[in-house]
């Protein structure tokens, strides 16, 4: 299980975390602790106060697998049952190791809670939602923030370990819009998937233009987005979001955060871009020929190469759902739905 984070940074308790490891494949709950460690450890930060950044990462990293394996058993991508009890196993790592953590106050316990709170009602809502297609629209995206919330924890706590628990408000923030942006790329790289298992996300509801409650036969549906995906005014609508998105993730930084942080806004900023490059191409070759001699659905999996890698360096949310072979997890649930 461990072997599904992305990234190769050692996160078990007295191993000193290696900032220098992350990279671009390292979701971001990974990488902003890190970050914010490096920026805001001084002189007085010895070996004690890197044995607590080593706990807080390996407690955060034990509560995203304990609501990932939940997550994966409600989505049956698992099916053996006694991984409920390696969850609770995930969660009482997860607690004790920030009860470890002597800078820890009240107001940490507190967020804790209501994230893990939020986490669950927020998967469970996302779901409920997605069953019938045209029902999620762009009202609902906030919930996958609320899904993602368990992801914030590792964040909140080293603001409380380096002193800086007054940058906890708008880095929470920061991850929200990222969080959203994250499922949104999430949901274009994992599009046909989705809508097999019959889950109609916000992205598969704008390519379709699916009205709420619309039902079709699989083949229909297959048809409407070979239809949608050569429309670009219903690709504007997911860019023009994405952009949205960006530019709110951008105004929740001060001028104070840690330079990578701003580096990864700008970073966010320039995905829209890319994305409506690739789809542009995609109905370019599309015009040709060249996709409609790979098949029916010949078009679409000319969107996901086009696509692909830019999607796979963008900020993804943690949805949890299983690993595919080298790839980084989904987001909580697909950070985690």
């Amino acid at each position: 299980m461990l072997a599904s984070v992305p990234g190769h940074v050692d996160l078990r308790p007295g191993c000193a975390p290696r900032h220098g490891l992350t990279d671009e494949r390292s979701p971001n709950w990974v990488r902003l602790p890190l970050w914010l460690a490096q920026a805001w450890a001084g002189r007085r930060t010895g070996r004690r106060a890197g044995t607590a950044l080593a706990e807080v990462l390996w407690s955060q990293l034990a509560l995203f697998l304990c609501v990932r394996l939940q997550d994966d058993l409600l989505d049956g991508q698992r099916d053996d049952l006694r991984l409920l009890f390696v969850a609770d196993r995930f969660l009482l790592e997860s607690l004790e190791g920030f009860q470890r953590v002597h800078a820890l106050d009240g107001g940490f316990w507190a967020f804790y809670r209501d994230c893990i709170r939020d986490t669950v009602e927020g998967i469970l809502e996302v779901k409920r939602i997605e069953k019938r297609a045209g029902d999620f629209t762009t009202r609902h995206l906030g919930l996958h923030a609320r899904a993602s919330a368990v992801l914030k924890v590792g964040a909140a706590a080293v603001s409380r370990l380096y002193g800086h628990a007054g940058d906890g408000p708008w880095l929470s923030r920061l991850q929200d819009q990222l969080a959203i942006c994250g499922q949104i790329h999430d949901d274009l790289h994992d599009l046909i998937a989705d809508l097999r298992d019959g889950r109609f996300t916000w992205v598969a509801n704008v390519l379709l233009a699916a009205r709420p409650g619309e039902s079709h036969s699989p083949p229909e549906w297959a048809r409407r987005l070979d239809e949608g995906l050569m429309r670009p005014e219903r690709e504007a609508v997911i860019v023009d979001e994405l952009r949205r998105v960006a530019r709110a993730a951008a105004a929740e930084v001060p001028d104070s955060a840690p330079e990578p942080i701003h580096d990864l806004v700008r970073e966010l900023s320039a995905e829209p871009d890319e994305i409506e490059r690739s789809m542009h191409e995609a109905r370019v070759r599309r015009v040709f020929g060249e996709a409609m001699r790979a098949g029916s659905s010949g078009g679409t999996r000319c969107l996901q190469a086009a696509g692909e890698r830019r999607i796979e360096r963008s900020c993804r949310s943690p949805r949890f759902r299983p690993v595919r072979d080298g790839a980084a997890p989904r987001s909580t649930s697909r950070s985690p739905h």
